[in-house]
C-alpha cells in the first residue's frame, strides 16, 4: 500500500533547533491537521517532507511513489499565459496526447508515412481517458472558487490573491495522491470557503495535510490532528480540530500531575542523600544518587505565553454610527446596492462577501477614499474610524517596531512602549527590529497594538484572524466582547465572528442584506427556504402560521426560543 514514513531526527538554523524527534506515517485516505502556534514552524515541517528543504537530518520513505503536491500560503507566477492554460496544464496525460495527436496528424497531411494505425490506438486512448471532460472540470472547480471570469485573463493581469485561487484550482484538478495546503482559507471568500470544504469532503479522492488556523474548516475537513510543539516530538491525537482541544486539555492535565509527581519524589530522594551523605549511611546515600540519576526525566507539558489584546474604550456618541438610504456602492460601475440601512452604536456587525472586490471598494468608501456612485450616506459628527488591514497597509515595512508606533504619533518612553509589546509578545530586541523582518503573524500583532492605543468609536477589521493562531484568536475573541465600540468585521472565519457579532450583513447578487443571529442561523433561513425577517416573531401571526407549515409547529417554538436570547443582547 501508498504511505510515506517520515523521520526527522534534528533539523535546526543557527544552532537552534526547529524540529526534533518527529516520526510519523502518512497512509491512503488520510486527513490530518497539523495545528499549534505560528512559532512552531508547521510551514517547514511542510518543506521538509516535501524535499524544499534538504540540509538536516531525516529520513523519507516514499513506498509505491506517493506523488505529492505542495501549495504555499503566498502563490506567485509571472508566466505569460492566461489563466485557462494554467488550469489546463493540471492535465499531464491530456497535454502529452493532446500533443502526440497534433504531431501524427500533421505527418498525415504532409508525409509518406504509414501511421493510421498509431494515429487510431493514440485517438483510442485519447478518449479513454475522459479529454472531453476536463472543460466540465475546469468549469467545475474555477466556478466554485469563483475565477470563471478570469479564464481568458492572463496571470500576469490578475492580483495575488486572485493567483492564489487559480493554484488552489490547478491542485485540485492535478489530484496527486497527496496535497499539503498551507492556509488555503486565508485568501478566499465565504462561498469559495464553503464550496472548497465541500469539495475536499465529498470529491476529493486523495489524502491531504492541512496547516489551518480555521477551526470549523479544519473541523469539516480533517479527522486527525497532529500537534507539533518547538523542539518536541509530534502529540497525535486520532480527532477533528474540536475534540482535539478536549483531549489536549485532559493530556496536559495529567502530564502536569505526573510531573509534579515525580518532581516531588525525586527532591524528597535527594532530601535523603544529602541528610545521610557524611553519616555511616553513606554507601546508601550514594547508591540512592546513582538510582536518581537513572530516573527517565517526564517533560512537563509546555504551556505558552499568550497575547493580551488591548483596546481603549471609547465615549459615548450618537445612536446611529452610519446610514445608508438607496446607495450604490462602486467605483466606475454599480457593483452592489444598498437600500434602506443603519449601523447603530454598539452594534457588531459581520459583513460576508462573494467577491473581493466589493469588499475593497466598500471598505473604501466607507473610510472616505472612494465616493458613494449615488444617494444618501451620513457619519455620526466627529466620527473616528480605527481600521485594520489584514494586508498590514498601515505598517511601513521600511521603519522598525518603535518607529511605526511614533508614525502613528504615538511617542511612547521605551519603558511604556516594552510594556505594550510584551502584551503581544514581542521582546526587547525586537524594538529596533525592521518591520519587513517580521512574520505575517507578528506584522498581525503589530497592528492591533498600533490600533488599540487610540480611542475609536468605530472600527472596521478587515480579516483580523489571517495568520494569528489558535490561543491569538481567542484572545483576541475575549477583549473584542468586553469591548464596547462599533465594530464592522469583514471575515470569513465562521467560529471567531459567530462568537463575537451580534448581526450580519450579507453582499449577495448585488445586494446588502440584513440577516439577525449569527452566520449558522443565516445558513439555516437559506437551506430552509426562510425568506423573512425574523425579528417579526410574536408580532406578525400570519408569518408564524407560514413557518409552522414550513417547518412544523416544534421547530418553530425552538426557533422563537432561540431568537429571544439574541433580541436582548
Amino acid at each position: 500500500m501508498k504511505h510515506l514514513k517520515i523521520k526527522i531526527n534534528k533539523y535546526e538554523v543557527d544552532s537552534n533547533i526547529i524540529l526534533k524527534d518527529i516520526e510519523f506515517t502518512l497512509n491512503k485516505d488520510d486527513r490530518i491537521a497539523i495545528v499549534w502556534w505560528n512559532w512552531v514552524w508547521k510551514t517547514t515541517l511542510l518543506k521538509v517532507i516535501t524535499w524544499e528543504i534538504k540540509d538536516f537530518d531525516w529520513n523519507i520513505e516514499n513506498i509505491w511513489w506517493v506523488s505529492i503536491w505542495y501549495l504555499a500560503q503566498i502563490y506567485n507566477d509571472n508566466e505569460n499565459k492566461t489563466v485557462y492554460e494554467e488550469l489546463k496544464d493540471a492535465f499531464i496525460d491530456i497535454n502529452k496526447m493532446e500533443t502526440d495527436l497534433k504531431r501524427l496528424e500533421w505527418l498525415l497531411e504532409n508525409a509518406d508515412h504509414d501511421i493510421m494505425e498509431e494515429y487510431s490506438n493514440k485517438l483510442e486512448q485519447f478518449n479513454n481517458i475522459w479529454w472531453y471532460n476536463y472543460n466540465s472540470i475546469i468549469n467545475l472547480v474555477a466556478g466554485g472558487l469563483g475565477i470563471t471570469s478570469l479564464l481568458k485573463s492572463k496571470l500576469t493581469e490578475i492580483s495575488w490573491w486572485q493567483r492564489t485561487k487559480v493554484a488552489l484550482a490547478k491542485v485540485l484538478m492535478l489530484s496527486p495522491d497527496m496535497i499539503f495546503l498551507d492556509e488555503p482559507t486565508n485568501f478566499i471568500d465565504m462561498k469559495s470557503l464553503e464550496w472548497l470544504e465541500n469539495y475536499l469532503q465529498n470529491r476529493w479522492k486523495g489524502w491531504y495535510l492541512i496547516i489551518s488556523h480555521d477551526r470549523e474548516f479544519l473541523d469539516k475537513t480533517c479527522d486527525k490532528t497532529f500537534e507539533l510543539q518547538p523542539a518536541r516530538a509530534i502529540n497525535f491525537y486520532y480527532s477533528n480540530y474540536s475534540n482535539y482541544v478536549t483531549e489536549r486539555e485532559k493530556r496536559e492535565k495529567k502530564l502536569q500531575e505526573d510531573f509534579e509527581r515525580q518532581d516531588d519524589y525525586i527532591k524528597e530522594q535527594i532530601w535523603l542523600v544529602n541528610r545521610f551523605r557524611a553519616w555511616s549511611r553513606a554507601w546508601w546515600a550514594k547508591s540512592r544518587e546513582k538510582m536518581i540519576d537513572r530516573i527517565e526525566r517526564i517533560e512537563p507539558p509546555y504551556i505558552p505565553s499568550k497575547a493580551k489584546f488591548l483596546f481603549q474604550n471609547a465615549d459615548d456618541i450618537w445612536d446611529k454610527i452610519l446610514t445608508f438610504k438607496q446607495v450604490f456602492i462602486g467605483r466606475k460601475e454599480p457593483l452592489f446596492y444598498i437600500n434602506d440601512l443603519v449601523l447603530y452604536k454598539w452594534q457588531k456587525i459581520w459583513i460576508v462577501w462573494e467577491n473581493w472586490v466589493w469588499k475593497s471598494t466598500f471598505i473604501k468608501s466607507i473610510l472616505g477614499q472612494i465616493d458613494f456612485l449615488d444617494w444618501y450616506f451620513s457619519k455620526a459628527k466627529w466620527l473616528k474610524i480605527g481600521y485594520y488591514s489584514q494586508m498590514h497597509e498601515e505598517i511601513d515595512k521600511n521603519k522598525s517596531i518603535r518607529d511605526n508606533f511614533i508614525k502613528h504619533w504615538l511617542n511612547y518612553s521605551e519603558q511604556q512602549l516594552i510594556w505594550i509589546l510584551r502584551h503581544y509578545l514581542f521582546e526587547f530586541e525586537d524594538l529596533e527590529k525592521k518591520a519587513w523582518n517580521l512574520s505575517w503573524w507578528q506584522l498581525s500583532k503589530l497592528n492591533f497594538a498600533i490600533l488599540g492605543q487610540k480611542e475609536y468609536d468605530l472600527l472596521i477589521l478587515d480579516e483580523p484572524t489571517n495568520h494569528l493562531d489558535y490561543d491569538t484568536r481567542e484572545a483576541l475573541e475575549t477583549a473584542l466582547k468586553s469591548y464596547n465600540w462599533t465594530i464592522l468585521f469583514i471575515s470569513h472565519d465562521r467560529y471567531f465572528v459567530n462568537k463575537s457579532a451580534t448581526n450580519i450583513w450579507i453582499i449577495k447578487d448585488s445586494e446588502l442584506i440584513v440577516s439577525y443571529w449569527n452566520y449558522e442561523d443565516y445558513k439555516y433561513k437559506e437551506e430552509h427556504g426562510i425568506n423573512m425577517d425574523m425579528s417579526l416573531f410574536d408580532e406578525e401571526w400570519q408569518l408564524n402560521l407560514v413557518l409552522e407549515e414550513k417547518l412544523g409547529e416544534k421547530e418553530v417554538k425552538r426557533l422563537k426560543n432561540r431568537f429571544k436570547k439574541f433580541k436582548h443582547k
